[in-house]
């Protein structure tokens, strides 16, 4: 067994590398920048932190979420493997504390918000380490043409910069052949290895079902019918996900609201709740997103139409990634469509923003208008890649005498 199968056995579990995991690793060996697409669920981060753990210096991680920057290193740490964080939430204590940890060599992968990785002060910190990587995860947030453009992203470029022949790797689930040009571009990659998964999850089952006045009662049927399975049920406001969850546990179905609007306390206290099983399901905005990793979810529900088809396959996608069943139902009004509309023309600055988004959101509601065509290749096709099954046996437009 050679030194990379024995790093993935020992730390992680793993007797095998997932699809692509083994070549992105050893083109980051040889020093070779990568874009890697991979699925939900697909092993982003093992294509880094494997890397991490071969030789002496640090790999550096820039992630864009706080919450998401703890799991990882909580999950990392609990397997023996020396990561700390630098972001907004450390106290001056624990800042001081993983700077000298830093100077001593101690650690293995640091994550760092953008935000903190192109301050002057970690520009100049970084020139003094051994930096041996550099993983930018949620990589679509650099780009415009993204779901989840952020701006903080655009000055990355900068590491590249400031320590040369460092190899670069780029992660994201959700990028359109559009997007990964731009991230490549963005970044300044330099003749980049690029691979590109399946974005197909055959174990999910796509639904789109009319958002009419029982609406609710649709969903409530539904929830009943499937106690004892874990979901998220999607809303686009903070009322709405306190609302409904109040009305589900009135109802008999234990929920919990999540949206940016409470505080970082109870945020918390409502992920690790669902995370250990105590609530069943979640009512959140899309403030409860990227790297939420709770195996078990059996459902995902949009009760609001989401913007554009990389927010719902990256919100969907939430759902089954123990590699079990699970179900993505979309509730559609013509009212949303027009709700976000609006909202695109109040809210993006430029024409060309408004354009881009005007034109995802088209596609988003092409998605849930069609009544013949298999949603699972619609969505496929959006990211470039052919499926040519018919029908799916996935989908209520090639099956649906089982929408329900």
């Amino acid at each position: 067994m050679d030194r990379l199968h024995l790093i993935l056995q020992r730390y992680f579990g793993y007797t095998a590398f997932r699809p692509y995991q083994e070549e992105i690793i050893r083109d980051i060996l040889a020093g070779r920048d990568v874009l890697a697409v991979l699925a939900t669920g697909g092993g982003k981060s093992l294509c880094y932190q494997v890397p991490a753990l071969i030789g002496d210096g640090v790999t550096l991680v820039i992630s864009p979420l706080i919450a998401l920057m703890k799991d990882q290193v909580d999950d990392l740490q609990a397997r023996g493997i020396a990561a700390e964080a630098l972001n907004s939430s450390c106290s001056y204590v624990a800042t001081r504390r993983i700077l000298a940890e830093l100077e001593e060599g101690a650690i293995q992968i640091l994550y760092v918000s953008p935000e903190k990785a192109v301050s002057d002060d970690f520009l100049a910190l970084i020139k003094t380490l051994p930096v041996t990587l550099i993983a930018i995860d949620e990589a679509h947030c650099i780009s415009m043409w993204g779901h989840q453009f952020r701006p903080e992203y655009r000055s990355l470029r900068i590491l590249k910069e400031r320590i040369p022949g460092v190899p670069m790797v780029a992660l994201t689930a959700t990028a359109t052949p559009d997007v990964r040009e731009d991230i490549v571009r963005q970044l300044g990659l330099t003749n980049p290895s690029v691979y590109v998964g399946s974005f197909n999850r055959g174990n999910l089952r796509y639904a789109v079902v009319p958002k009419e006045d029982g609406a609710y009662d649709h969903l409530r049927a539904y929830l009943q019918g499937r106690r004892g399975g874990a979901g998220i049920v999607y809303v686009a406001t903070r009322d709405g996900a306190e609302t409904l969850s109040a009305r589900l546990s009135a109802d008999g179905l234990p929920a919990l609201p999540y949206h940016a609007g409470m505080t970082a306390a109870a945020r918390q206290r409502a992920h690790d709740r669902f995370m250990a099983g105590d609530v069943p399901v979640i009512c959140a905005t899309s403030a409860f997103g990227m790297g939420i990793d709770k195996p078990d979810v059996r459902f995902v529900i949009h009760y609001d139409m989401p913007e554009t088809l990389e927010a719902y396959y990256q919100e969907s996608g939430r759902a089954g990634r123990d590699g079990g069943e699970g179900d993505c139902i979309l509730f559609y009004h013509d009212d949303d469509a027009k709700r976000l509309r609006s909202f695109i023309d109040r809210d993006l600055p430029s024409e060309l923003q408004r354009e881009v988004a005007r034109s995802k959101l088209q596609r988003m509601v092409d998605y849930c208008s069609t009544t013949t065509g298999c949603r699972r290749r619609q969505i496929l096709e959006y990211f470039g890649e052919r499926f040519d099954i018919w029908p799916c046996g996935g989908c209520d437009a090639c099956t649906p005498a089982d929408s329900d």
